[in-house]
C-alpha cells in the first residue's frame, strides 16, 4: 500500500533517478508532472543515482518504484509491444498482492503439514528393587 506521509520522500527518488537518466527522459515527462515532482519532493533528501547503476528495493521506496512504474509504461516506454508486457506484468502483480491480502483469506491459517502420531497409553510397571527404593524413601520421609 502507498504511504502519503512517504511520498515527497518518492518523489525526491523519482525527480533525481530521472534527472540521473538525462535531458532525453526529462524531455518525454510533460512539464506539469515534472514541475509537481520538482515542487513536492522532499528539498532536504536527495539520493544520488547514476546512468549505469543498477537500482535495488534497498535504493528505492515501494512509493517511488510505484511512481517510477507508472511514469514509465505512461511516458517513457515508446513500444507499444513493450507497454503490453509491462501491463501485463503490472496486473499480475496487482492481482498477486489482492490475492495474498484478500478478505477472504485474512483469517484463514496457513496449511501445514501436519503429520499424525499414535499415541497409546502404556501401563508402567515397576520393578522389584524399585518397589523396595520406592518403600524405603516413603518411610525415610515419614520419620522426619
Amino acid at each position: 500500500m502507498i504511504n502519503s506521509v512517504k511520498m515527497p520522500r518518492a518523489y525526491s527518488e523519482v525527480y533525481n533517478l530521472i534527472n540521473a537518466l538525462g535531458d532525453s527522459y526529462v524531455n518525454k515527462i510533460p512539464t506539469s508532472i515534472y514541475n509537481t515532482l520538482k515542487t513536492k519532493r522532499d528539498t532536504n533528501y536527495n539520493p544520488k543515482y547514476e546512468k549505469d547503476q543498477v537500482i535495488t528495493d534497498k535504493d528505492i521506496s515501494y512509493e517511488g518504484l510505484a511512481l517510477i512504474s507508472a511514469i514509465n509504461l505512461q511516458y517513457l516506454c515508446d513500444n507499444s509491444l513493450e507497454k503490453d508486457e509491462l501491463k501485463k506484468i503490472y496486473i499480475n502483480n496487482t492481482e498477486l498482492e489482492n490475492k495474498k491480502f484478500s478478505y477472504d483469506n485474512l483469517f484463514k491459517k496457513p496449511v501445514q503439514n501436519e503429520t499424525v502420531r499414535s499415541v497409546a497409553l502404556v501401563e508402567y510397571k515397576q520393578g522389584f528393587f524399585t518397589k523396595i527404593i520406592n518403600k524405603i524413601k516413603d518411610l525415610v520421609k515419614r520419620r522426619k
